[in-house]
């Protein structure tokens, strides 16, 4: 019984001196001192009167947003809300993007073409076939002529083939079918030499 009274009594004295230590960082927190600090003078800044025009953006009758032309805040803030919403409020044309033109580099320069094809080449004579050197087109077959299958590359077609340069597909042939195509030489021992082969064909514009 007595242990537990000391017990009691111990824990009474300590949260006595416990609550003492508290009040007094309390008092020192509080500033709880006789001498009484006067608060710095804060200097007054005069803001001066400024007479911007307000921003000059309005909602027109077709849910369009009409923005004064001179008012570079006001363009700012449309285009931010533009870009927000993904559309074009201010009615202004914008320019169309135009991709650029793919080109080929040949000895007359850069040339655009619309369609490259993986063919297999082979080479002939003006005099083989008929005999009479004319083309499919009437024309006379020489170098810078190909023979192409016309559902592949239609009559009539600029095409560039790298070591054989630009041509015309104006020919056509009993062997020349889907992707095939038949350049016309110059000689037999060319015509030879080139054989046969895979080529690229840069169908031009």
């Amino acid at each position: 019984m007595k242990r537990k009274i000391f017990k009691t009594l111990e824990m009474i004295k300590r949260k006595c001196a416990l609550c003492l230590v508290l009040a007094g960082l309390t008092m020192i927190n509080t500033g709880f001192t006789d001498k009484q600090e006067e608060p710095p003078e804060v200097e007054q800044v005069q803001i001066e009167e400024t007479h911007a025009e307000p921003t000059a953006i309005a909602v027109g009758e077709d849910g369009r947003l009409q923005v004064s032309q001179d008012d570079e805040l006001s363009r700012a803030f449309a285009e931010v809300i533009e870009a927000s919403l993904g559309k074009n409020l201010t009615g202004e044309v914008e320019e169309p993007f135009e991709e650029p033109e793919e080109v080929v580099e040949t000895p007359q320069g850069y040339v655009p073409y619309t369609q490259v094809l993986g063919m297999e080449a082979t080479a002939y004579l003006p005099t083989d076939g008929g005999g009479d050197g004319l083309t499919a087109m009437g024309i006379p077959a020489t170098y810078g002529v190909v023979a192409v299958d016309p559902d592949i590359i239609p009559l009539g077609t600029r095409v560039y083939i790298p070591g054989y340069g630009e041509a015309l597909a104006a020919d056509t042939g009993g062997a020349i079918y889907g992707y095939r195509i038949d350049l016309c030489m110059e000689d037999y021992w060319q015509a030879m030499d080139f054989g046969r082969r895979t080529v690229t064909v840069f169908v031009l514009k």
